[in-house]
């Protein structure tokens, strides 16, 4: 009974938020996912975060900046196969944030996909609700010096950019 309890105790060094393969990958090293900024698996900083307003009031939910916004409390967080969700709780709303990398064997295709997909499901009365992502094109790169490009796109009212390495 005292090696399930021990069992029970373990942390594990890192949480993976992108896991696609050692190259592409970011993880958190912190308890929580606001208490430090996602990390590549070599330790080095990398630009992503997330912000949640909640009837006009902003909160961290990723990242340690900016640090004028408290980080929203975070009460869980589970790591599966293929997902890893982050539960939080404040200002009347229950939060789920979820990182999915869609690595399917069976479906060559989709593993080849080099996409994590961030979801969100937010529980809670009536509230003014609204979730940013940011994330830098440092992501794109293997040395902060290397020049990137980027587009912008709109369809169907749903924004997105992508951001890549500068050929040129």
């Amino acid at each position: 009974l005292a090696g399930l309890a021990a069992a029970a105790d373990l942390r594990a060094p890192a949480v993976p938020l992108i896991a696609h393969d050692p190259y592409f990958s970011l993880w958190s090293f912190a308890d929580r996912l606001a208490d430090d900024t996602p990390r590549h698996w070599t330790g080095a900083a990398e630009p992503l975060g997330a912000l949640v307003s909640i009837d006009g009031k902003t909160y961290r939910l990723m990242g340690r900046e900016p640090r004028e916004f408290p980080a929203l409390p975070q009460t869980g967080v589970e790591v599966l196969p293929t997902r890893t969700i982050y539960h939080f709780r404040g200002g009347g709303v229950e939060l789920a944030l979820t990182f999915l990398s869609p690595a399917l064997p069976q479906d060559l295709d989709v593993l080849s996909r080099p996409l994590t997909y961030l979801a969100w499901d937010a529980r809670g009365a009536a509230h003014g609700f609204s979730i940013q992502i940011a994330a830098g094109p440092r992501l794109a790169v293997d040395h902060p010096d290397q020049r990137v490009t980027w587009s912008r796109y709109q369809l169907d009212g749903l924004g997105w950019t992508t951001t890549g390495i500068d050929h040129v």
